[in-house]
């Protein structure tokens, strides 16, 4: 699975912040996911994923960290674009 194409703009934004995009491997034929990771050298923190089914980018934002249940959706969205931002505004980064 190739990452969806985003804009120089986030992409340069992604970078500067040390974000960086992984997608997920051997996922099943028609859905994808991809993960958001902060990755600061040392060790990397997952933000969120984006899961993409029906034609619809689902986000999923990591908000309560040492949680059971760690990540809430917080939008779907047509825009793989659109559903990076909301995970980027939406979770919690604890150090």
């Amino acid at each position: 699975m190739s990452i969806p194409e985003i804009s120089e703009t986030l992409g340069q934004s992604l970078r500067r912040h040390r974000f960086v995009l992984q997608a997920q491997p051997a996922t099943d034929p028609g859905e994808e996911t991809v993960h958001l990771v902060l990755d600061n050298g040392e060790e990397t923190l997952h933000a969120g994923h984006l899961d993409h089914y029906l034609g619809l980018w689902s986000a999923f934002a990591v908000v309560r960290p040492h949680g059971v249940f760690r990540a809430d959706e917080v939008g779907r969205y047509e825009s793989f674009e659109d559903a990076v931002l909301a995970v980027l505004m939406s979770f919690t980064h604890v150090e």
